[in-house]
């Protein structure tokens, strides 16, 4: 038998350490859908030691988590914990400002493998501080931007890439909602068209909400707070020509959504929906088609984390490493600039 992965938590939010419950999240997302529900599923996770700067904190995971993995050590500092644990796996579940700091000290201890919450970072300089310390000292990290690995959403990619809609011309990523926010739910929307469009994002021109035109760099709470970030809203061009458009707004009605339209087809997606349209050979209408998915699912972090097992004991590919991540932070990165300057049109940095 193999030896158990040894992981560490740090950052003891609802992300990290919810209960696993028996109904349907978002619709039709599966369940677990924290890190801790994840790993438990796992045979070969075992969680030994996690990190919060709030006690209570700590103290809730255990009341959750402690029958399961007996023995976890508690930490208020992470240089300690780093320093006096045997990690294999350490998941990074800070608030978004800090996962630079804490990555790039666990690369350089040696850390071998990271699941880091998204976004990756707040800023470029971060985001490339982050990179260059893992590829310098060999470290694996996979951001955590679920929906790449829930069994729908990567169907849509592999639609895409077999051609089923042919080429892809617009994306329009939808995020309405109380919490709209452009760094904290914002980036899985701009992650997926990133991944959708299969390119790099070249150029953009945005406007945040009213209220926020001093807002030039990441002045979030870690998520806390809607007020501490702006909903945005962004034409994305990418370097392949397909055009982007993310739709951020504030409000009380909640739509997430991805709409792709190729030469030949459309593809819709959200929490509850997965729609397949190609054009009918007589009519040259679109006709909605079955969606090519199974039920047997595998949760998306559940996933996530397999697959990062599987790079750290075998190699072999990730589906979200901090190369991918970056393209995020430098679709927000232009946004701020893009509203700063006006609305102009910006290159990506």
């Amino acid at each position: 038998m193999s030896e158990p992965i040894r992981c560490a938590i740090v950052g003891l939010t609802w992300i990290t350490s919810g209960p696993a419950t028996p109904s349907l999240h978002g619709g039709r997302m599966a369940l677990p859908y924290s890190h801790a529900a994840a790993l438990a599923r796992i045979p070969a996770a075992r969680v030994t030691a996690i990190c919060d700067i709030v006690p209570a904190a700590a103290e809730r995971f255990l009341d959750e988590w402690g029958e399961t993995w007996p023995g976890i050590t508690t930490y208020t500092d992470v240089s300690a914990m780093l320093d006096e644990e045997e990690i294999d796996v350490l998941a990074v579940a800070t608030p978004d400002d800090r996962h630079a700091a804490i990555v790039i000290d666990a690369a350089a201890r040696g850390i071998p493998a990271i699941m880091c919450e998204k976004p990756l970072a707040t800023t470029l300089a971060d985001a490339d501080r982050m990179i260059e310390a893992i590829d310098k000292h060999g470290t694996i990290v996979s951001v955590e931007h679920t929906r790449r690995w829930d069994p729908f959403f990567h169907q849509v990619k592999a639609l895409i890439d077999a051609g089923r809609i042919g080429d892809v011309q617009t994306i329009t990523g939808t995020l309405h909602g109380e919490r709209a926010m452009l760094f904290r739910n914002g980036t899985h929307i701009i992650d997926l068209m990133c991944y959708y469009a299969g390119a790099e994002p070249g150029r953009v021109f945005a406007q945040l909400e009213p209220g926020y035109d001093a807002y030039t760099e990441y002045q979030g709470d870690g998520g806390h707070d809607p007020v501490s970030e702006p909903g945005a809203s962004a034409y994305i061009e990418f370097t392949s020509g397909v055009r982007g458009f993310y739709n951020g707004i504030k409000g009380p009605v909640g739509l997430t959504e991805w709409d792709i339209l190729g030469t030949n087809g459309r593809l819709r997606i959200n929490g509850a929906t997965a729609e397949l349209w190609t054009l009918d050979e007589t009519t040259k209408e679109l006709v909605l088609r079955p969606f090519p998915a199974t039920m047997i699912m595998t949760g998306a972090i559940e996933a996530a984390y397999l697959e990062l097992f599987a790079a750290l004991r075998e190699g072999g590919p990730l589906r979200s490493t901090a190369r991918d991540a970056r393209q995020t932070v430098t679709v927000l990165d232009a946004i701020l600039r893009s509203n700063h300057a006006g609305g102009c049109l910006v290159d990506v940095r």
